[in-house]
């Protein structure tokens, strides 16, 4: 009886030294649980993480250029352009230039982007006019852009090419002085790391790290492993739990 007493007691003593060391994490499961399942009210999905620890652990790597045009307020991030905190474009092309252009035939200012392969419209609320490409007469292979007295200039493989707002008809001109390229402004340190981190902000959200936290994920294997450990370890302390109830409610029956 005494052996069974004191079998009885280790058991007891060792399901509340692991009782203690699990409720944290019954608390820690709990709460991202309920946060998960009110993803939508919560608006995880679009609070993006700005911690760069967090983002340099998920890889999230710096952008290799970052410009400003029009007066700070188009930021072109590697092959994206960014307005006002929104990306209007997203480009399998390297974005050449950016400027602003007064639409002859409806007198709209408009942004006009030009890549590589085509000049996009956007109208200074952000939304897309209209998209120009090769199809349409848009010189090959921009290299540079110029916008001057409402025509639009580039610099393509071919030489340089003259159109007016309405872009119907692309001419091959020979200016006898170079053009004046738009070109990225100079801008301070800050305002490039400022967009640097929003930019890389935008690939991590709050519901991401929920999830991993929730899983073990943000530990890599690791953290999946301890997870799995920790289902481990209710279960055993459900096991014991039950086991101890069972064997109080006999004893308290003699």
């Amino acid at each position: 009886r005494v052996d069974r007493r004191q079998r009885q007691m280790c058991i007891r003593d060792r399901h509340r030294k692991l009782g203690v060391f699990a409720a944290f994490f019954i608390v820690f499961l709990s709460v991202t649980g309920v946060a998960l399942n009110h993803t939508d009210g919560l608006s995880l999905a679009h609070q993006p993480i700005k911690n760069t620890l967090l983002l340099d652990h998920y890889g999230i790597s710096a952008p290799q250029d970052v410009h400003f045009y029009q007066q700070q307020a188009i930021q072109v991030i590697n092959n994206s352009v960014w307005y006002k905190g929104k990306m209007l474009l997203e480009s399998d092309d390297a974005v050449v230039s950016v400027g602003q252009l007064l639409l002859k035939h409806n007198q709209q200012n408009v942004f006009i982007i030009a890549t590589r392969q085509s000049i996009f419209l956007y109208d200074l609320n952000g939304e897309l006019v209209d998209m120009l490409g090769t199809e349409s007469g848009v010189p090959e292979m921009i290299k540079a852009m110029s916008i001057n007295n409402g025509m639009v200039i580039v610099d393509s493989v071919d030489g340089y090419y003259q159109t007016d707002s309405d872009f119907f008809d692309w001419q091959v001109i020979q200016p006898l002085i170079a053009p004046n390229w738009l070109q990225p402004e100079d801008v301070s340190d800050d305002k490039i790391q400022q967009a640097t981190l929003a930019y890389r902000a935008q690939f991590l959200t709050l519901e991401r790290i929920i999830i991993d936290s929730h899983s073990g994920r943000i530990l890599g294997d690791i953290g999946v492993l301890f997870m799995d450990f920790i289902a481990l370890l209710l279960i055993v302390l459900s096991i014991s739990g039950l086991y101890i109830w069972v064997k109080y409610t006999k004893n308290s029956r003699k």
